[in-house]
């Protein structure tokens, strides 16, 4: 995968570094040779310097540019947050008019795992219980469409309950 090229600006910036570093080194070296010893501490404190410089410029270009985006396109922002979970809800929603398989698939995982949590049971320690405690809170007809036990994958022939009775079934697990 070829790299894109650097863009006009941020190239003639890095030219212009290259030439004065060149020229550093050019003015150090005949420096060097004309003072001898004398100059050996200023030049080895001038690179030094040269780079706490060029640190701060490039910190202070980057806090800028930080500072110039706007605060609506944050990723993974509270709107954005929103919008992925309505679109979820939607999409749960429309398959709950769905095939069974559908509904056994995407929507009993999630009721049955809130009503496990509502209801402080865990099906996998005691069935019974929880199943008496299901037909309790839903009745007999609501029970079989939040039962894990219940549940047929493969069924593409018989249809979900249907919008009506999921929101009967969200307003009891509320009601819990």
């Amino acid at each position: 995968m070829a790299s894109s090229p650097p863009p006009r600006a941020s190239w003639t910036a890095q030219l212009t570094i290259v030439t004065v570093a060149i020229l550093f080194v050019v003015i150090a070296e005949t420096v060097a040779l004309v003072r001898g010893p004398m100059a050996l501490t200023v030049l080895a404190a001038l690179p030094v310097a040269f780079a706490l410089f060029h640190l701060t410029v490039t910190l202070r270009e980057r806090a800028a540019d930080a500072d110039e985006e706007p605060a609506s396109e944050m990723e993974n922002g509270p709107a954005e947050m929103l919008y992925h979970w309505r679109a979820r809800a939607q999409m749960l929603a429309d398959r709950s008019e769905g095939t069974r398989a559908d509904w056994d698939r995407h929507l009993r995982p999630l009721l049955a795992k809130e009503f496990e949590s509502s209801a402080g049971l865990r099906v996998a320690k005691d069935r019974k219980a929880t199943e008496a405690a299901g037909v309790l809170q839903f009745g007999p007809e609501l029970w079989r469409w939040v039962d894990p036990a219940n549940s047929a994958l493969r069924d593409q022939a018989s249809s979900a309950p249907g919008r009506a009775a999921l929101e009967e079934i969200l307003r009891r697990l509320q009601r819990m």
